[in-house]
């Protein structure tokens, strides 16, 4: 057979036969390999093939080789002249197109991408029937096949893009639409990131690994949390593609509705393939961080190593192939393991009377002779004495406190606060950047069969293991002495079939197993014995840790009241899809179950924690009936204890399954019509562990025999049932919903061929999956623990020496149910019964226009609207009274009679509700450009203008986010609706490669210095995130948590340069004033809800560029050495986080409103989000 090759530039064939063969042939094979609806780990191909006169060629055979592995799969085109080849393995293919009569048509390096469709095109020619053309024609950009908002990412880009810590995930944000911080190289460890995606909240994504589930059920977040593992992340050697779908995908994928993420692992080859490969970093290259050089630190130490090989390649030529991965990091890390801390101006000389004479008030006076606010405690009455006669022992011994180091555990800053409010207590700031030390060791092993030419056979393993120890507690202390350990480890397992039935009937079967496993220990330099302090059950043994403990505003010390914790979760995933070929229609048919048991010990709030609103209220430290506080409250402000039964072992049990039918209605329209159908089993606790609180089951009155109304155990409860308790008929807290159905749809409708203009649009409802974090919330609740919130006058008993009263019982005392009675205190976690799976209604239309060739411009709109949200309540706000409407007995309304004024009597004001009645709605436009690598130069931009509102949302990961609290009023939850945590108005980001010329023509010598060059860069500017305004003192009356301030008019941002404002105030808390005293009430003190909204300034924007410059050493054909410099955060442009929001008004509530100032730490940004300059060099080998 003659082979006559066809390239697009047709002035390079010389010979009549070529160029009449370019003038049949060229025209009518066009490519399309854009973002299109398929299986996940899977991609396809489909097709016209036409004769010369544009009619249909029915019956043609359509043949794909792979061309790593060979495996061949074959088609015929239908009736209508459509072909299409399903559930193919990703990576590159030989197309051959044949008809009797006509000339073979063969298209070589054709891209199949995961979840991807190539739409193929052909014109045969009526050349000689043994005459075979071979056509290179590039891809269009267009999509012809669907609505599906996206992108993919292959190894190529992956491996040319300056990833801060060589993760995927950073490229999550490259897609419009989605919402990300920037990248810090500064993270410890992997740094993974988690993204909102068009409205989505940070836990509805979903990864997948080859196709199956790799998410961590324990939060749904991407990140680690505490001891919960995140997602696991290969090294990029190990990634064949990468595929990134935001919006509209069809109904094969589910579980959320936030991004959908696929990872395909690299397969061997019948070549021998590897790569070796070292990244190296060292402080002595980098920039120091903005407040260390502020505060005339030196640069903190970061060194790291990253380095690891692959290698793959036959064990059977043609039928067996293995591929082999190992990564290895050690990492020393100061920069992301800093923390800054506001402190009083402490000396090494910390005596009583020292400390005295240096904080109390009556030396520290205006021109009138009135103590200044910043010197007196926030509970009243009684004031520190100038001769430090009634100082706390307990205080004492903390100020005096030293580390193994020698250094004080409270230690005196670094420096001082310039223009700070002469009214306020003088303080200075501290940054501390000891280093964080982790490794990790990661192996992957992937092996494929082919069982037969029909049959083939997958699997991959993937393991990690990470020991890390953190200077800090997480989430707790600021100060150097609370360091944590903790160990992670990460597990996937995963055997794929693929069987090819018939050329129009195709079957890929998946099994899969995922591990998560983590655990930390927070060391503890203080212990409770040793600074005379009780943990909430008094205990105080040799062991037992002082309690975590924070100054509002100033520093927090302790581990937030657990010492220790680990989790682990197990997911065995079983999945089937069938792709069946019939005429116009692609159907997809597919079903998946999945088991996962979330195994928990997280002893929260064990060892306590409080929460202390000024200095001066630390230093007295004592009860209200000691300080004499005309609010009864302690100078400890709030008080957080527990303990029981810590361990949850959750089981879960999903189904799903769906119906795709991807439908070419006419030449230029396809159709993706599909319908999901999903069952989230609602979870249950093996052992029968799993209580709950209901607060519509409560009397709201209860005698002195207490009352146990509300109080819900499971149908596999193995204790007895005290009277008032209900047991439920179902093992689960609520009800599996049996009706989340997800139609789909979505058009593409190609206007005009050439240039290309491709209107797309869809339609679809995505239901978001709870996650195991719901169990997690009720750990510490009754019979098998009990919780105790205290705050405000219900904490008035409490003083520094027993900040717990009244305290709990030990742990060898559960289960112990505990009845409400009046005045009690137990903080409760309940979750509705009617808990409903959160969906979201999403909806795009768009334009693509091919500019050229190799130039693609989108844009268009995407919104979403969720309802049934998952959110927290204060179930237990009190009521307010009047001489009409009494509550209790009460008429009027003060924090003396908040108690007898809560709606269900013995619950701890604050205690939380987890309902699904919230909504949220997101708009934005979204653009992009798109130039494809030609002639050296490859460039994607995107831009998304959009608005995201909620009623409850947060800006990080886990379950602390996804049910997050209403502000202000909790009976009317949408008064707290507006911009959510994480919305930022602009995004843009670019990113781009330039592969310099080979210069093949210059002498040697000249090519050794100027050929081989890349250089890439990814460039981010974003708006800040919105900061909503909350005030300690705010609704008192009513005892909520999260309470908005009181504006008083002017400005909240300050005026100045950005290093102004840094170096002072970002806000000002001169904007604000005193909440109104509520309705009823005699006392100031006594504060109604403060009337500013939500997010109602937002936080500095983000500008960064990334820049990396490699060069290669070509050694021989498919032999390359290569080095590189990346410069992460090129131009050193400082990220700041967002200030502090909470006023925290210090002074007497009650007393004169010139002395209600906000707190010293009140509108400051103390730390920064991202990293200084940082220089990474590497080399790498690939053969």
């Amino acid at each position: 057979m003659e082979l006559v090759q066809v390239r697009r530039n047709a002035r390079a064939c010389l010979t009549l036969r070529c160029v009449s063969t370019v003038v049949v042939a060229l025209p009518g094979a066009t490519v399309s390999r854009a973002m299109h609806a398929q299986t996940p780990g899977t991609g396809a191909i489909t097709g016209a093939v036409l004769d010369p006169s544009g009619r249909v060629v029915v019956h043609a055979e359509v043949v794909a080789i792979h061309d790593a592995t060979h495996q061949e799969r074959r088609g015929v085109t239908d009736d209508s002249g459509i072909y299409r080849l399903s559930l193919l393995s990703p990576g590159r293919y030989t197309i051959t197109v044949s008809s009797p009569g006509f000339a073979s048509v063969g298209l070589p390096l054709v891209a199949v991408d995961t979840g991807g469709v190539s739409s193929i095109n052909v014109t045969l020619s009526t050349a000689k029937a043994d005459t075979r053309v071979q056509v290179n024609a590039d891809a269009s950009l267009a999509s012809f096949e669907s609505a599906t908002l996206g992108g993919l990412v292959d190894q190529t880009a992956v491996l040319a893009l300056p990833l801060r810590n060589r993760n995927f995930t950073q490229i999550l944000g490259l897609s419009p639409g989605v919402i990300t911080e920037v990248p810090s190289a500064a993270a410890i460890g992997a740094g993974t990131q988690n993204v909102s995606s068009n409205g989505a909240k940070t836990t509805a994504n979903n990864v997948q690994f080859n196709g199956v589930d790799a998410n961590n059920l324990a939060q749904n977040s991407m990140t680690n949390i505490g001891q919960e593992v995140g997602v696991a992340i290969p090294a990029p050697d190990a990634i064949d593609q990468f595929k990134v779908q935001t919006a509209n995908f069809d109904a094969a994928y589910g579980r959320g509705s936030g991004a959908n993420v696929d990872v395909v692992s690299k397969t061997g080859s019948n070549h021998f393939h590897g790569t070796v490969w070292e990244f190296l970093r060292n402080d002595l290259f980098d920039a120091n961080d903005f407040f260390l050089k502020q505060q005339g630190q030196r640069r903190p130490v970061l060194k790291q190593n990253l380095f690891g090989g692959t290698l793959g390649g036959p064990i059977r030529h043609d039928r067996t192939f293995f591929f082999l991965a190992y990564q290895g990091l050690r990492s020393s890390n100061g920069l992301g393991a800093k923390r800054t801390a506001t402190l009083p101006l402490l000396t090494s000389d910390r005596s009583a009377r020292k400390l005295g004479a240096q904080f109390c008030p009556d030396e520290h006076t205006d021109g009138q002779g009135a103590p200044l606010s910043g010197y007196l405690t926030h509970a009243g009455g009684t004031q520190v004495a100038c001769d430090g006669s009634n100082i706390n022992p307990v205080a004492l011994a903390i100020l005096n406190a030293k580390l193994p180091g020698g250094d004080f555990a409270i230690p005196s800053p670094q420096t001082v606060l310039a223009g700070t409010d002469p009214s306020e207590l003088p303080v200075g700031q501290s940054t501390f950047a000891p280093p964080a030390r982790y490794s990790e060791d990661q192996f992957s092993i992937h092996l494929d069969h082919a069982l037969s030419p029909k049959n083939t056979l997958s699997g991959r393993f993937f393991y990690s293991r990470s020991p890390f120890t953190l200077p800090f507690s997480q989430n707790a202390a600021n100060v150097p002495g609370w360091g944590t350990e903790q160990l992670d480890r990460n597990t996937i397992f995963l055997l794929a079939d693929t069987h090819v039935f018939s050329a129009n009937l195709v079957n890929v079967a998946r099994a899969a197993y995922m591990r998560f496993d983590g655990t930390a220990r927070v060391q503890h330099p203080l212990l409770a014995s040793a600074i005379g302090q009780s943990s909430p059950t008094g205990l105080v043994g040799q062991a037992t840790g002082a309690p975590g403990m924070s100054i509002d505003g100033l520093f927090t010390i302790g581990d937030a009241g657990t010492p220790s914790q680990w989790q682990v979760t197990n997911s065995f995933i079983y999945q089937d899809t069938l792709s069946w070929l019939r005429r116009r229609n692609s159907l997809r048919f597919g079903a998946e179950v999945k088991h996962h048991q979330v195994d928990i010990d997280a002893p929260f709030s064990q060892t306590g924690l409080t929460d202390i609103a000024t200095f001066a209220d630390f230093l007295v430290g004592q009860s209200a009936a000691q300080n004499g506080s005309s609010s009864g409250v302690s100078n400890v402000t709030t008080s957080y204890g527990a303990s029981g039964i810590a361990r949850k072992d959750g089981v879960y049990n999903d189904f799903a399954a769906f119906v795709q039918d991807d439908i070419r209605l006419l030449p230029r329209l396809s159709l993706n019509v599909g319908v999901r159908y999903e069952i989230f089993g609602a979870p249950y606790e093996k052992n029968g562990r799993l209580p709950n609180f209901d607060p519509t089951l409560a009397t709201g009155d209860v005698s002195a025999g207490g009352s146990l109304s509300g109080f819900v155990v499971p149908s596999n409860f193995s204790g007895d049932i005290p009277a008032g308790v209900t047991r439920l008929n179902r093992l689960s807290l609520w009800t599996s919903r049996f009706g989340d159905v997800s139609p789909r749809f979505g058009f593409a409708w190609q206007v005009s061929g050439q240039p290309a203009v491709v209107i797309r649009g869809g339609y679809g409802i995505y239901f978001d999956q709870h996650s195991g974090g719901y169990i997690e919330g009720q750990i510490g609740q009754a019979p098998f623990s009990v919780q105790q919130f205290l705050s405000g006058s219900p904490n008035g008993g409490a003083t520094l020496q027993n900040p717990f009263s009244p305290q709990l019982p030990a742990a060898d005392n559960y289960p112990i149910f505990v009845p409400r009675v009046p005045f009690g205190f137990p903080f409760l976690q309940g979750i509705s019964p009617e808990l409903k799976d959160a969906y979201t209604q999403e909806f795009n239309l768009n334009v693509q226009t091919e500019l050229s060739h190799n130039d693609l411009l989108q844009i268009g709109y995407v919104g979403s609207r969720s309802i049934h949200r998952p959110g927290s309540i204060e179930f237990d706000q009190a009521l307010l009274a009047s001489p009409t409407r009494p509550v209790n007995g009460e008429t009027t309304n003060s924090t003396n009679n908040l108690i007898e004024r809560l709606p269900i009597q013995g619950v701890s004001p604050g205690s939380l509700f987890t309902m699904s009645i919230f909504q949220a709605n997101f708009n934005s436009l979204q653009a992009s450009i798109t130039h494809r690598m030609s002639h050296g130069f490859q460039l994607q931009g995107s831009y998304t203008y959009s608005k995201s509102l909620d009623e409850t949302s947060g800006s990080g990961g886990g379950i602390g986010y996804e049910v997050w609290l209403v502000t202000n009023d909790q009976t009317n939850p949408r008064q707290a609706y507006g911009t959510t945590d994480f919305d930022r108005t602009h995004r843009a980001v670019l990113n781009f490669t330039w592969q310099g010329p080979r210069f093949r023509t210059l002498p040697l010598l000249a090519r050794a210095f100027l050929a081989d060059w890349m250089v890439s860069g990814v460039a981010v500017a974003q708006s800040g995130t919105p900061m909503t305004i909350t005030d300690g003192n705010a609704a008192s009356v009513y005892g909520n948590f999260l309470n908005r301030a009181q504006r008083s008019g002017g400005r909240v941002s300050t005026p100045g340069s950005d290093f102004d404002r840094v170096i002072g105030r970002y806000l000002d808390g001169a904007a604000f004033t005193r909440a109104p005293q509520a309705p009823f009430a005699s006392s100031p003190a006594d504060q109604d809800f403060g009337n500013s909204g939500v997010g109602i300034v937002r936080g500095p924007g983000q500008r960064n560029f990334d820049l990396t410059v490699e060069r290669a050493f070509p050694i021989r054909e498919g032999n390359a050495f290569r080095i590189r410099a990346e410069f992460l955060n090129l131009t050193n442009t400082t990220q700041f986080n967002n200030p502090g929001t909470t006023l925290n008004f210090t002074g007497d509530p009650a007393g004169s409103i010139s002395q209600y100032k906000p707190s010293a730490s009140f509108g400051r940004i103390l730390s920064t989000n991202g990293n200084s300059r940082v220089v990474q060099l590497a080399a790498r080998y690939s053969f």
